[in-house]
């Protein structure tokens, strides 16, 4: 079957971002040199959120709790659970489980649970593929809920090798068959096994990883586009990961796209949110951004430290509520 037949969508998204903090302020707490902090303000990151004393599940609570409020969940309809973390330390060792105490939490009671990561930041995006999947397998699924949440596992790890800086938060996104707006049109993605140790990998490896990113993310977005059966001029935005800005807009321009064209508001604002940068930039999208109410395309991008990246092509996306209901 063709991708672009969108067999499901996004019909309701939410977003949790505990404390922000300047950037600056972390910096002098942890002695960080001059150097770090002007590297980090080039790249555009002001601004983080810490997590304090909130845990993953909290976050998690926090982020699904705020969907149910303002969607109107009926928690009788949600088939299916599913949790997504980018890193290994943002869920509980077995046999507890998250998405299982979500879900009880919740009231779930009908839905099935279970937890995917193992692509870092780019494990959410890569996860609608299995959720592709699962909806063209199982005709009686209708609703998914999609929660993220991660919190740095150490202040030292937030530089996150030069590249971006690493905040907390969490996310959740409802899924759902044959949604008329904000339908996944496309979804692809690549793994290399060679980068499976991220930042503990050698440095030549380092190099490797630097120099074919841009390649990469180039053929990936063209095919996502290809699939969903759009020309890149087609999207209103590419919405990155919170990476350095300078990558995102040199990708842009080798895309034969204006620097603008990537959606850059929350990159000073949030840093990287690990996996769930895609939907906090959705959300904010919906609410503040200038999105035509008939409905954009955009086209997202997310790739992980290990060597994975993620791209979706999501079609007619626009605000739930907001404009013509067809």
């Amino acid at each position: 079957m063709n991708q672009a037949s969108g067999i499901f969508g996004i019909e309701a998204a939410s977003r949790y971002l505990p404390q922000q903090l300047p950037i600056q302020a972390w910096a002098q707490a942890n002695h960080a040199d001059a150097a770090t902090l002007a590297t980090l303000e080039k790249q555009g990151m002001r601004n983080f959120h810490h997590a304090g004393d909130e845990s993953v599940e909290d976050m998690a609570g926090n982020a699904l709790q705020a969907l149910i409020d303002s969607h109107g969940l009926d928690r009788e309809d949600v088939d299916l659970l599913v949790f997504v973390h980018s890193l290994s330390t943002s869920t509980p060792a077995a046999p507890a489980s998250l998405p299982a105490r979500l879900a009880s939490a919740f009231g779930l009671g009908r839905a099935r649970c279970f937890a995917l990561s193992g692509q870092n930041c780019a494990s959410l995006l890569l996860s609608l593929r299995v959720m592709r999947s699962l909806f063209h397998a199982e005709p009686d699924l209708k609703k998914v809920l999609l929660v993220s949440a991660d919190r740095c596992c150490g202040e030292s790890y937030r530089t996150a090798g030069g590249i971006t800086f690493h905040s907390d938060g969490a996310s959740a996104l409802l899924l759902g068959r044959d949604t008329p707006f904000n339908r996944v049109l496309a979804l692809e993605g690549h793994v290399s096994g060679r980068h499976h140790r991220a930042y503990a990998r050698p440095e030549a490896l380092r190099r490797e990883y630097r120099t074919l990113y841009g390649t990469i993310a180039h053929r990936l977005l063209t095919r996502t586009a290809q699939f969903a059966g759009l020309a890149l001029g087609d999207f209103r935005y590419l919405v990155a990961e919170n990476l350095d800005l300078n990558i995102s807009r040199r990708l842009a321009t080798s895309l034969g796209q204006p620097a603008d064209w990537v959606y850059s508001d929350n990159v000073s604002a949030c840093g990287h949110v690990q996996c769930s940068d895609s939907v906090i930039d959705l959300v904010d999208l919906w609410h503040s951004g200038p999105i035509n109410p008939d409905g954009d395309n955009l086209l997202f991008f997310m790739s992980g430290a290990n060597g994975s990246q993620a791209a979706m092509a999501l079609g007619r996306c626009r605000a739930p509520g907001s404009g013509p209901s067809s």
